[in-house]
């Protein structure tokens, strides 16, 4: 991406953002995949939070209505769980070579990101690759809806219960099956947060995912970002990288 001015947290009418200078840079054009992450794997030995701790959180519909105020109702800590079995014990990735790959904490994200030349995007390079050619604010809705169709892989239907599906997928989506934003980066919102750079104790995903709904966090736009322990893998985070110089995996 070329150097230039990002609108830093637009969020619709009476958040217009700050203007903030970004120098060039590029970015993967998808989410890091399970393909990508197992070359890694296989070339540098990685094991995973995950796969360290024998366990990762994973997202699990409950079966009746609960309240929203307890995220514990659909979240489970669960032995087995880790990138090579994204659903748990029993799971594996057949089929799911170009998935996102998630139950990755940050330190796995950014030892994948320094393996492959780069590093995790800052929050501003992050925001500039969502926003494209963005200069004026923008309907927040806009960003994973149009004309009401989705147009990103989130939340259809009464979350946590069911998703519908009516965007196509319910759960995770391979990369590149939305259209991509008008600098062809694809799924900037929705499908899986996305880990940025940052040395704190508690992390920053940005972008939201799959579980993002109308009726409950609706995180699906650029501004989005959610405070996320760094030493957490969830089966709804993944991430991408960015560079200082073009590669054969990235978009300009």
């Amino acid at each position: 991406m070329a150097a230039g001015t990002v609108l830093l947290g637009e969020d619709g009418p009476g958040r217009s953002g700050e203007a903030t200078r970004v120098d060039a840079f590029w970015i993967d054009a998808h989410e890091v995949t399970n393909r990508q992450f197992a070359d890694f794997v296989a070339a540098t030995g990685h094991v995973t939070r995950a796969e360290r701790d024998g366990a990762s959180a994973l997202f699990v519909s409950p079966t009746e209505r609960v309240s929203l105020n307890d995220a514990s109702r659909w979240w489970r800590f669960v032995k087995g769980a880790d990138w090579r079995h994204p659903e748990g014990p029993g799971s594996d990735l057949a089929g799911k070579a170009d998935v996102p790959v998630v139950h990755v904490d940050r330190d796995d994200a950014a030892a994948y990101a320094r393996w492959a030349g780069g590093t995790l995007p800052s929050s501003a390079q992050w925001e500039h690759a969502a926003r494209g050619a963005q200069h004026a604010g923008r309907d927040p809705l806009s960003w994973a809806f149009k004309n009401g169709k989705p147009r990103a892989n989130v939340w259809e239907g009464v979350f946590p219960i069911r998703d519908t599906g009516d965007d196509g997928y319910a759960g995770i989506a391979p990369v590149g099956c939305f259209e991509p934003n008008d600098l062809g980066i694809y799924d900037m919102v929705g499908n899986v947060w996305e880990w940025v750079a940052g040395n704190a104790a508690m992390g920053l995903v940005k972008g939201g995912s799959f579980l993002c709904a109308m009726n409950y966090c609706a995180n699906f736009r650029p501004a989005a970002y959610q405070a996320q322990e760094r030493d957490l893998p969830t089966s709804h985070i993944g991430f991408r990288v960015v560079y200082t110089k073009p590669t054969d995996e990235v978009r300009s």
